[in-house]
């Protein structure tokens, strides 16, 4: 089976929670082609993209590819494709729906330096034209220039899925692969999970169900109703993020109003998802003696964002900076000491620290002695030799992803780390082989469609 998956705006970040995802659902894999915005991977098993698509925060559009074409350097996929779509092959792709069919075309580049200037705009009348030769009622959409392809809002407020399809063609230089979208990311359940709930920090700010959803899926090896420990909970987000996933939640914090926001939000959401009863348990505490708290909580695994220091809108001296870290360093050695005592061997501790944007890069804390001297080992979030094939893949020489916005000073580097672990290895595995190295910026979605 060949399948695409549309990565995020962190696109290393969605990949290395793909590939974990997998990794805990047993799925072997293979990597055929990638770039920033696409990986095209071959998996033995025939895949449930619905739920695959629920529980991955990273991923933006998962694709089925029928077909894949060799192609030369500069051929236009319009021009590979000029004898694919017959009436017949085309009505394979349209869904059952019986009134006026939608559908809509996009293409993704697995190499940035070629841009297809409006051929999806051609491929779309191309694909019409067979249509309404058939006397079909047939209504095209597709991505208004520069754009090549249509963003999920575009997919959704159109209800191509249902009434039609979106074709898709992803382009290397030497092949081309074309499929249909089988799911999109619920935009408005995550607007719902992140807005509508009822107690917001907005000084202190909140980490978006999306990075939380990644981050629980790097924890790897999870069962279902596993405990999954939060103890710097703040507002609840992982806390919510685990429960949807099927998992049990534990959180606290040292803050009351914390925990307070936490039972306001886990409540409202215990009633809007239907959540059942006993799926969390909130405690107020430092974090340094949670074990008080929990002596009959088997815990599988923490997945936190541990306390980022002061909240900055423009970047701090140096010796700021040194200063916040050696006071995290003093409160995460405590911390990661408090884990020992509850954690089984291999538990994973997934968790944000503090990175600050200088402008031609970061400022971490200056060493993890914390955790690697007190019997965690740092992992890999994605294979060693998929990084070196891919160059553009960014995960730092420590081991880290980083995930940031434009509008703050304070990044997330998000690390994975093991309890005693024996060595230091990789969790996935699985073979990869790569078509280019490109890199490319994630899709905009905001952009505009256009209709034909």
């Amino acid at each position: 089976m060949l399948y695409a998956f549309i990565l995020g705006r962190v696109y290393t970040l969605a990949l290395a929670e793909l590939l974990h995802v997998f990794d805990n659902m047993q799925i072997s894999w293979q990597i055929m082609a990638c770039s920033p915005e696409v990986v095209v991977i071959k998996t033995e098993q025939t895949l449930n993209a619905q739920a695959l698509q629920a529980r991955l925060g990273g991923i933006i559009k998962i694709i089925r590819l029928f077909d894949t074409f060799q192609k030369k350097g500069k051929e236009y996929p319009s021009q590979v494709l000029t004898n694919y779509f017959s009436f017949k092959k085309t009505k394979d792709y349209l869904s059952d729906y019986s009134g006026k069919k939608q559908f809509g075309v996009s293409i993704y580049s697995l190499d940035p330096t070629i841009r297809f200037r409006e051929e999806s705009q051609r491929i779309a009348f191309f694909i019409k034209k067979i249509l309404q030769d058939q006397e079909l009622s047939v209504r095209a959409v597709i991505p208004q220039f520069p754009d090549q392809a249509l963003s999920s809002v575009q997919v959704n407020e159109n209800q191509l899925l249902q009434k039609g399809a979106e074709i898709v063609v992803i382009s290397g230089t030497q092949r081309l692969f074309v499929g249909k979208t089988l799911c999109v990311q619920n935009y408005e359940d995550y607007g719902r999970r992140d807005y509508q709930r009822p107690a917001r920090d907005e000084i202190n700010g909140m980490i978006p169900p999306k990075v939380a959803q990644n981050m629980i899926n790097l924890a790897v090896q999870l069962k279902p109703l596993d405990y999954i420990l939060d103890p710097f909970c703040g507002s609840g987000t992982i806390l919510q993020e685990a429960i949807l996933m099927g998992y049990r939640a534990i959180g606290s914090d040292i803050e009351q109003k914390a925990v307070e926001n936490s039972e306001k939000n886990l409540e409202w959401f215990r009633n809007r998802y239907s959540v059942p009863p006993n799926r969390y348990k909130l405690f107020k505490s430092h974090a340094g003696e949670i074990s008080l708290m929990i002596p009959n909580y088997k815990v599988a695994a923490i997945v936190t964002e541990g306390t980022l220091g002061p909240i900055y809108t423009k970047l701090p001296k140096k010796i700021e900076a040194q200063k916040n870290f050696k006071q995290l360093a003093k409160l995460y050695e405590q911390v990661f000491l408090e884990f020992q005592k509850f954690l089984s061997p291999k538990s994973k501790v997934v968790i944000c620290l503090p990175a600050y944007k200088t402008g031609i890069g970061y400022d971490f804390m200056p060493n993890l002695d914390f955790a690697t001297k007190n019997g965690y080992t740092i992992l890999d979030p994605l294979p060693i030799d998929l990084t070196k094939k891919y160059k553009f893949l960014k995960v730092t020489d420590r081991k880290s992803i980083i995930y940031d916005r434009r509008d703050q000073v304070v990044a997330r580097e998000i690390f994975i780390f093991q309890y005693k672990a024996s060595k230091q290895e990789t969790v996935i595995e699985g073979t990869n082989v790569s078509e280019t190295e490109s890199e490319e910026k994630a899709q905009n979605p905001k952009s505009k469609a256009q209709i034909i």
